[in-house]
């Protein structure tokens, strides 16, 4: 991807070319732009944002500096116009024309002593690694590497979905968001609780320490809830071994969320749903800037829903409110503060036996809405407070400062009522008890780094070092009452828990994590570029429960390094192929029959993919094939079995392939595919049997496909219509022998603009097909069929 901009910098280029369609000519960009007509259709909107919709919509390149529409809205423009009046309509009242040069429109001053600007050459999509994407291709990153990175200059694989397409598809988690995403799957059923995810056969979660908002950790504790859709500008997936720059986490990947951030441009939304379930919910996100000069901006985002869902007594309430604040004094120089609230009231859905869902019983199935839990005692209520900042400051075109801090907050309520298992009369519980919960969770973070851009002519390096600091609390307290025996098929709510009778645990762990890390981006000659980074890293582990019910744990140190290599080799024609290794490792507590200290548990991957970018177009395919394991996993001793020895190994080896972008003017496309194997290679002596299994809850196969329609060529601009399938191959449960047999779920989705209105109607599982989606200890049906109605008022 190459970029010039001679006298102007930086530009926003919009545009809706063809796939494989050659660019446009002067003359052509000004016949197409003052005499052919168009059937529009864009709402009130910000400028720039009513500009690009505008270019994509003609299939026009359109060139604007961001300086000159900032702050600046435009009306509603439809019906059939030639691209000239439909922009002299956008631009009315602005101080701003749009003419034809060199191929393109650009924008410029309109009054006649405005300095002309130069013809621009820009191919690609010119994004930032935090903002917003007009599509579903992301093009730069700083997940992968910390700094602004272009996609396809970066050796690992990574899946970016932005906020355009979790509005398209209505997702409602991480996981809905990521249903379109290769590789990804669902680590629970229907939980309400928590994001956890399976990437290439391994859990993502708060658990693995994989979960991060804005590069900090966001969240201590598996059960510390889930991130709003809503607040979010990007999900970010990183796939594979990835501490080099985060610390500890899993093997699977790093989630890494981007808030929807302060803006110069004015935005005001306000929505309105309603859905399957009585779900009613209301949500508004508004931004702009606070001063003529755009120094000062900000950004409010709220959502409030009521609901109830497919299991019966369960709701799925929130409150959602996120603020931000932007200084920017200079180019140089920016500080966002950012704060945000959640609370949560739901219960959690246990699960039910695997006779009576994948298998029958003589009375049939279970029924999809079955509660298993206890009315008026089972709950979980949670509130979350964050609050932080993003500071930088360039120093000069070679050193760049970066600081961020973050402050996280979680308190919850969490009654439940623990149902397990089925009697030989097939309908009664063996086990039932209902346990008093509480958890609380509290959490600083600080990611200070140096940027460094050293080199011109053949060789370039984009270098950081840095260190992080985290300092982690989570308490809990639990305490076991009595309870009644369940009859799934015929449930008696009327009896109460009992009384306690068994403290399970008041138990506070703390947790310190610094680490320091280096890494360099080598560019050569345009070329090759060549990534090379480590890490070194030290958790200091303590643990206490105040009851004496486990034996404390006092500054229990873990050290590691971990690095990460890789190369991409940059062709004319888009194609980016790439090498990568690289390295995760996640603390173990506790200590082997001999008194010693257990190691880091490791992962490794070896990654070898191919990207490509057709020039001059909306478009990303891409490929990898990966091996990746967990080492030094705990199984049982075979001289002691009330100990552990770290001999166990996971291998996960697969096959990628994503394709997402837009075809020609009015097509958008997501599809991918998934081989993944994973296996345990490496069992303790006392279970060799267990060699060579597959891993439960991980299918072979997964494939989706994700595609959406506008029909502007007909005449309705506004109209747009989509539909998706995700098909699951058959997974093995998670503990156990058993199978859970594939499914395939059809998604749908139309909407239509007009003016500052949009008006949606999403169907998830379409056909209402009832499956089992994972099995653990006990099995989880998959949703029912969802349908929500929304209404948009953008102005």
């Amino acid at each position: 991807m190459r970029h010039s901009y001679p006298k102007l910098a930086p530009l926003t280029l919009a545009f809706a070319l063809a796939l494989g369609t050659p660019a446009l000519t002067a003359a052509q960009a000004g016949d197409a732009y003052a005499n052919r007509s168009v059937s529009f259709s864009i709402a009130a909107q910000p400028l720039g944002q009513a500009l690009n919709e505008l270019a994509r919509q003609a299939g026009l390149q359109l060139l604007f500096a961001p300086a000159l529409v900032a702050g600046k809205n435009a009306p509603a423009v439809s019906g059939n116009l030639t691209p000239r009046d439909a922009a002299q309509r956008l631009l009315s009242g602005s101080g701003l024309q749009a003419v034809p040069e060199g191929g393109a429109i650009v924008v410029k001053p309109s009054s006649t002593d405005a300095q002309t600007l130069a013809p621009v050459t820009v191919s690609g999509v010119l994004q930032t690694a935090t903002g917003p994407l007009d599509g579903y291709v992301a093009t730069v990153s700083a997940t992968a590497t910390k700094t602004d990175t272009p996609l396809i200059e970066t050796p690992q694989s990574i899946s970016i979905v932005g906020a355009q397409e979790i509005e398209v598809i209505k997702a409602q988690d991480l996981n809905e968001a990521l249903g379109y995403v290769a590789g990804v799957g669902r680590k629970s059923g229907q939980t309400r609780l928590s994001d956890e995810l399976l990437v290439r056969g391994f859990e993502v979660s708060a658990y693995t320490g994989s979960m991060y908002r804005d590069g900090s950790k966001y969240s201590v504790n598996v059960y510390n809830g889930q991130q709003e859709p809503y607040g979010l500008e990007r999900v970010e997936l990183l796939k594979g071994a990835s501490s080099v720059l985060y610390g500890a986490s899993g093997p699977g990947g790093i989630v890494n969320t981007v808030t929807k951030r302060p803006t110069t441009e004015t935005l005001r939304e306000l929505n309105l749903e309603y859905g399957s379930f009585d779900r009613k919910q209301m949500s508004g996100d508004f931004g702009g800037a606070l001063t003529d000069d755009g120094v000062w901006s900000y950004r409010a985002t709220f959502l409030a829903r009521d609901s109830k869902t497919a299991t019966d007594y369960i709701d799925d309430d929130r409150r959602f409110l996120a603020g931000g604040l932007s200084w920017r004094p200079s180019a140089r120089t920016s500080l966002t503060l950012l704060a945000d609230y959640q609370k949560d009231e739901t219960a959690e859905n246990l699960g039910l036996p695997a006779k009576g869902t994948v298998y029958s019983t003589r009375y049939g199935r279970i029924p999809l809405s079955r509660y298993t839990g206890t009315p008026g005692y089972d709950s979980y209520e949670a509130e979350r407070y964050t609050a932080g900042w993003l500071f930088e400051h360039a120093f000069n075109d070679t050193v760049t400062l970066r600081n961020n801090v973050r402050y996280y907050d979680f308190r919850s309520t969490f009654p439940e009522t623990l149902t397990y298992n089925l009697g030989s009369d097939e309908r009664t519980s063996t086990t039932r008890y209902a346990l008093d919960r509480s958890d609380d969770s509290q959490a600083v973070v600080a990611d200070t780094s140096l940027q460094f851009k050293l080199g011109e002519g053949m060789f370039k390096h984009t270098a950081i070092v840095g260190v992080d600091y985290t300092r982690m609390k989570h308490q809990t307290a639990r305490d076991q009452r009595r309870a009644q025996p369940l009859d799934y098929f015929d449930p008696d709510y009327s009896f109460p828990v009992g009384d306690v009778y068994r403290t399970q645990g008041k138990s506070t762990d703390r947790n310190r994590r610094l680490g320091f890390y280096a890494q360099d981006q080598l560019k050569i000659a345009d070329r090759l570029v060549v990534l090379l980074g480590g890490r070194y890293d030290e958790v200091v582990y303590n643990s206490h429960d105040n009851v004496g019910v486990s034996q404390p744990v006092d500054d229990e140190k873990s050290r590691a390094f971990t690095g990460r290599g890789g190369l991409v080799y940059l062709f004319d024609n888009g194609l980016a192929p790439f090498l990568s290794y690289s390295e995760s490792f996640e603390p173990e507590s506790g200590t082997d029959r001999t008194g010693g200290r257990y190691k880091p548990v490791t992962g490794e991957q070896y990654e070898a993919g191919l990207r490509y970018q057709p020039p001059g177009s909306d478009f990303m395919l891409s490929a990898a094939v990966y091996q990746l394991k967990r080492k030094n996993v705990s199984v049982s001793d075979p001289v002691d079995p009330s100990y552990n020895i770290q001999v166990g190994e996971v291998r996960s080896r697969g096959v990628e392939l994503e394709a997402r972008g837009r075809i020609g003017r009015n097509t958008n496309v997501i599809a991918a595919y998934a081989y993944t194997d994973a296996r345990t290679t490496k069992a303790s002596p006392l279970a060799p049997e267990e060699e060579g299994k597959r891993v439960g809850q991980v299918p072979y196969h997964q494939f989706s496909l994700w595609t959406d329609y506008s029909f502007g060529d007909f005449g309705l601009a506004g109209l747009k219509v989509g539909a998706g399938l995700r098909f699951v191959d058959t997974t093995h449960f998670l503990y156990g022998t058993g199978k859970v047999p594939a499914y395939t779920l059809y998604d749908a989705m139309v909407s239509y603009s007009t003016g500052p209105w949009r008006f949606a109607l999403n169907a998830s599982n379409l056909t209402d097909k009832r499956y089992v989606a994972v099995c653990q200890s006990a099995c989880f049906y998959g949703e029912p069929r969802r349908i929500i109605g929304s209404v948009s008022y953008r102005w």
